[in-house]
């Protein structure tokens, strides 16, 4: 069918294999602390606000500064927490202009799943994130995450 959009095509993949233990890995995720030190597309941006509430049903709340000041915030709800093997959560931006869009409701959140394993002694890391709207949405999310991805290497290496 002409003009149809498939999963295959809003849905973000990426691995990366890290030379820390799944554990740290893990952390880094869920550390606001932590968080600030790599949660950013490049080291151009800084990142002020890390808030976590790591349980089922808590929120996140993550804000990257761009070089010009402009803000890019985004938040989401956990739905599965699971150390050191798995994080599931919803993501939205807040600021219209973020990564491809307007902020998204409930109902329309893209979802995101990371999954940590060990290989023997450091991590396999398997991020998926699904429910684009469209491909290009999709592709800038993936420029973003790469950044991040590289950012996280140097936390935990």
């Amino acid at each position: 069918m002409a003009g149809k959009t498939t999963s295959q095509e809003t849905t973000l993949q990426i691995k990366r294999r890290f030379a820390a233990p799944r554990e740290e890995v893990f952390r880094a995720w869920t550390d606001p602390e932590a968080l600030k030190r790599w949660f950013a597309p490049s080291d151009d941006f800084s990142t002020p606000v890390a808030e976590v509430d790591l349980r089922v049903g808590g929120r996140y709340r993550i804000q990257m500064r761009a070089p010009d000041g402009e803000p890019h915030t985004v938040g989401g709800v956990y739905r599965e927490i699971s150390p050191p093997g798995k994080l599931v959560f919803t993501w939205a931006w807040e600021e219209e202009t973020s990564c491809g869009g307007a902020p998204m409701g409930d109902s329309g959140d893209t979802l995101v799943t990371v999954e940590f394993h060990d290989r023997g002694g450091a991590t396999e890391m398997v991020l998926t994130h699904e429910r684009f709207a469209d491909k290009p949405t999709r592709d800038k999310h993936n420029e973003g995450w790469t950044g991040c991805l590289d950012r996280l290497a140097k936390v935990v290496q």
